[in-house]
């Protein structure tokens, strides 16, 4: 960067005390603002699965045992009077008229975009650049992924006068307490604090749709493909170092055979909130067994403490160096290696390649091979290929192992669809009933006043021979034949009435026939397009349970791939993004984005 100008970020206030109290052991105590807070986000999280975890609870009452000045244990404390404040305004907001709810929505709005348009911009070399999170993490309960030892801990949330900010000096810095301002032009951060709790650095970034933060993605999806040219000479610069006389070497060999061949993580690179779990260079042996048929299995818990159970068949020299490092059981296997020893190793035969990419190459071919698999019509509805963009990104969780903790409500949602499933079935089959009925009643209703018109019109042609034969008659007696020949004329303009009558009647029965036969059609067509619809929705969901769908698509998967998949198949790409990724990757089509 040449230039970077900014407004800071926004900083919540301090929590504003009530003069709230709690008993503890009975006695009651009158909390100060710091206590206060502490209570009252406690409070909100009561009824909910976090109060009932032993260790969330137990990490929560000793910080707060700390500012109380007694130690509290769980038990000890009884926030019934705050818990009624909070329920309280829960009721309040859930008794809002709706005209109420518009208008407060409305100004949370306005204060949100007035934030926004303060603190969520930066100016990047002239260019006005919009900026990820650019409020700093309030004070809370640290809530952690999977089994964080610190669940349930406080995190308190930074201060102006913790905050450094990345500014150009050659502008008017923004106004502010803050704990430094410095100019480092080589990075990307906008602003930055040490996390009390985890003590580690905490950054605002530019936004995801910011252009330089789209070229890192380009950047990171082009090393994929470029290793996709390359992955045959990756492969063998690993299998060849396998037994290599350098253990260090021949360890690094190892780990990143598993990074390619099970798809784990290298192990070192772990987010802010993640627990210490384990990856290919943090291995143990525990997380290890030999299965003596040249398969290992492999168990342990990995990111977000989501459990690895894989069972994989490796070349023999893999399990004798396996074999080898787990001698000593108190020892990592791989001792020695991480993230940086990985991406030297994979330097000498592609440069800049990292660990990262194996799993963004094998991501991303996972989804355009299922893909190309999954045989999709252009005519097809829209449902239907919004199903097989699913199922294609469901193998590259699967790749990656995006796994989740299954939420209370799945079952619940299911049968939910499966009983709207069984609706719509009856509702169809009912549906079809009325309009078969209808047109069974249509037919007996024509061919009674058919026959009702046969009969009129034959009576009108008998008459019409009565008075011809009278005619006739009169003629031969020299009669006057004047009223006959009157009455002939008008039974003769009455059969042809009754004729265009009948020749009506057929034509506008055609008609309502059609009509019914091209509803049923169409009825039949649209209850056959929502069972179909629901039917995949129901496949979707439970094949889906286990694999959160969302960090392939955000981090893996070359958007690329749907992107050209979807112009074969006539589909619009966008309505399987969501708006924040269609952001995200705007670079995928820019001509679109110019258009709209």
């Amino acid at each position: 960067m040449k230039q970077l100008t900014h407004n800071g970020v926004m900083v919540p206030p301090k929590y504003q005390g009530q003069g709230l109290t709690i008993k503890v052991k009975g006695q009651t105590l009158t909390l100060n603002d710091q206590q206060e807070e502490r209570a009252m986000a406690w409070a909100k999280k009561i009824g909910t699965p976090y109060v009932e975890d032993p260790e969330f609870a137990a990490n929560f009452h000793k910080d707060l045992s700390e500012i109380l000045g007694t130690t509290v244990l769980p038990g000890d404390v009884d926030y019934t009077v705050i818990h009624q404040i909070v329920l309280d305004e829960r009721e309040a907001r859930a008794n809002m008229t709706r005209e109420e709810r518009k208008a407060l929505a409305a100004r949370r709005k306005e204060i949100r975009e007035a934030n926004k348009e303060r603190y969520g911009w930066a100016t990047i070399d002239g260019e006005r650049t919009q900026l990820g999170n650019y409020t700093v993490e309030p004070s809370s309960i640290f809530m952690g992924r999977g089994q964080h030892p610190m669940r349930g801990k406080w995190k308190e949330g930074p201060r102006h006068e913790d905050v450094e900010l990345n500014h150009s000096p050659d502008t008017p810095p923004p106004p502010g307490n803050w704990k430094d301002i410095r100019w480092e032009p080589e990075t990307m951060w906008i602003a930055r604090w040490k996390d009390k709790l985890s003590n580690k650095t905490k950054y605002v970034w530019p936004h995801d749709s910011s252009p330089i933060k789209q070229r890192k993605d380009i950047e990171k999806f082009d090393k994929a493909l470029e290793f996709r040219k390359q992955i045959k000479k990756v492969k063998a610069h690993i299998n060849d170092n396998l037994d290599s006389e350098n253990p260090t070497r021949k360890k690094t060999a190892t780990v990143t055979f598993l990074i390619d061949h099970c798809k784990f993580r290298v192990g070192d690179e772990k987010d802010d909130d993640e627990a210490e779990t384990i990856g290919a260079s943090t291995l143990r042996p525990e997380h290890i067994s030999f299965n003596g048929d040249g398969t290992v299995t492999f168990d342990f818990l990995g990111k977000d403490s989501v459990r690895h159970n894989l069972c994989v068949e490796v070349p023999d020299p893999v399990i004798d160096n396996l074999k080898e490092f787990s001698v000593n059981p108190e020892r990592p296997l791989f001792e020695g290696v991480d993230s940086k020893r990985v991406s030297d190793f994979l330097d000498e035969v592609m440069t800049g390649l990292s660990s990262k990419v194996f799993r963004t190459h094998y991501a991303t071919s996972a989804v355009e091979t299922k893909l190309n698999r999954t045989r999709v019509d252009p005519d097809a509805p829209e449902y239907v290929k919004k199903h097989a963009a699913t199922m294609a990104n469901l193998e590259a969780a699967k790749v990656c192992n995006h796994k989740r903790t299954i939420p209370k409500t799945w079952e619940q949602s299911l049968q939910k669809k499966r009983d709207r499933l069984k609706a719509r079935r009856a509702k169809a089959r009912e549906k079809e009933k009325k309009i078969k009925q209808k047109t069974t009643e249509t037919e007996e209703k024509y061919r009674e006043r058919l026959t009702n018109y046969q009969l009129k019109l034959e009576e009108h042609k008998s008459k019409l021979e009565e008075y011809k034969t009278q005619l006739e008659e009169k003629k031969r007696q020299e009669k006057s034949t004047k009223g006959l020949e009157k009455r002939i004329a008008s039974k003769k303009k009455a059969i042809q009435t009754q004729r265009e009558r009948t020749k009506n009647l057929k034509t506008k029965h055609k008609e309502r026939i059609e009509r019914l036969k091209v509803r049923l059609i169409s009825t039949k067509d649209r209850d056959k397009n929502a069972i179909e619809k629901l039917k995949l929705q129901i496949t979707a969901q439970a094949e889906t349970r286990d694999y959160n769908l969302g960090t392939s698509m955000k981090s893996y998967v070359d958007p690329r791939i749907y992107y050209n998949w979807s112009r074969k198949v006539d589909y619009d790409w966008r309505k399987y993004y969501s708006k924040t990724l269609q952001s995200k990757f705007s670079w995928v089509a820019p001509e679109e984005q110019t258009a709209q």
